[in-house]
């Protein structure tokens, strides 16, 4: 398997574009109004909050079918079902949506495979079904989530063991030296 190698700047783009095709917009109010809750839950292995745990199932399938586990954890080890169930806590303006594009996916996977739900499909069935919803509003919504819920801090109820800082290769700490990053090294050579 190939490793790919993602600058900071490219996944900061690639992120925002995630955000801009999702019917939600993480506000710091609602992040923080839901992360305690989130984190409690992952903890524990808690029972879901909003999503019902056939839901929960097939949001998880999606979420490791975006960041899966290969050589690096993916996002069912970073928790990010958690953050998902929380962040679409009591929005029914996007869980309405998001409900109807899980029953469209599920129509999808009965049609195409015969299978009742998604998260009982095969990777490469599951890969086939979400590359036929990618461009549109429900994949776009939960890809946002599962980066969010992946990437965020762990305080936010996903990235548990902050498996996805590792992923990318964040270190969390207190405080930076110089040069701080790949642009300030370069300034600084360029004045010697």
């Amino acid at each position: 398997m190939n490793e790919i190698t993602l600058s900071r700047r490219a996944f900061l783009a690639r992120t925002s574009a995630a955000a801009r095709n999702s019917l939600i917009v993480l506000s710091i109010p609602m992040i923080i109004s839901g992360s305690q809750q989130a984190r409690a839950a992952q903890a524990l292995d808690a029972q879901f909050s909003t999503l019902t745990a056939q839901e929960a199932a097939e949001f998880a399938a999606i979420a490791a079918r975006i960041i899966p586990t290969d050589v690096s954890p993916g996002a069912t080890e970073a928790g990010a079902i958690y953050f998902i169930d929380y962040a679409l806590g009591e929005r029914n303006e996007i869980l309405t949506p998001i409900r109807e594009g899980l029953a469209e996916l599920q129509a999808m996977a009965q049609s195409t495979y015969g299978a009742a739900t998604f998260h009982s499909l095969s990777e490469d069935q599951q890969d086939n079904l979400l590359t036929q919803v990618e461009d549109g509003l429900f994949f776009g919504t939960i890809r946002f989530l599962t980066i969010a819920g992946t990437f965020s801090l762990p305080e936010y109820g996903g990235n548990r063991d902050q498996v996805g800082w590792k992923m990318i290769g964040f270190e969390n700490r207190h405080m930076w030296t110089p040069p701080y990053g790949f642009y300030d090294a370069d300034y600084a050579a360029k004045g010697e």
